[in-house]
């Protein structure tokens, strides 16, 4: 069971990169398109449904939620309790959604609605595909 939490952890820090300004852009939309790719050949070979689908994108968008929350809020105590919550909520609407809605179907429905997690953090932040380093270097000093 803590392997599994340690791989649901390393996941949601994975989608980390979409928010690093030092990861290039192409890299950033070469992964937005191979994800779209995936989400969409597995679900051309097994359709996951349709209330599913846009349970796994609000999880992604209470993801953002969640992650903008921590910036801006809980950012000075990294180890408190608000800090921590707000890490956990998405990893348990994960669950949640894995365990109840696609069990009958966990690989299948599992990687396809995750892919579908990770289109709607992409879509539903799309400045940062256009943030890069060079965006934050002032061009006059």
């Amino acid at each position: 069971m803590l392997h599994l939490i340690d791989y649901w952890l390393r996941f949601l820090l994975m989608l980390e990169f979409w928010f690093d300004s030092t990861i290039s852009r192409a890299k950033k939309f070469l992964i937005l398109i191979s994800t779209l790719l995936v989400a969409l050949g597995l679900y051309h070979f097994q359709p996951l449904p349709t209330d599913v689908i846009l349970m796994f994108t609000g999880t992604g968008i209470i993801f953002l939620i969640c992650r903008y929350l921590k910036l801006n809020f809980s950012d000075k105590k990294p180890t408190g309790l608000l800090y921590r919550l707000l890490t956990w909520i998405p990893i348990a609407l994960i669950f949640a959604l894995l365990f109840v809605k696609t069990i009958d179907n966990l690989m299948w429905w599992g990687v396809q609605g995750i892919a579908f997690m990770a289109l709607a953090v992409f879509i539903f932040s799309p400045q940062f595909l256009f943030k890069s380093s060079n965006s934050s270097v002032n061009p006059d000093a």
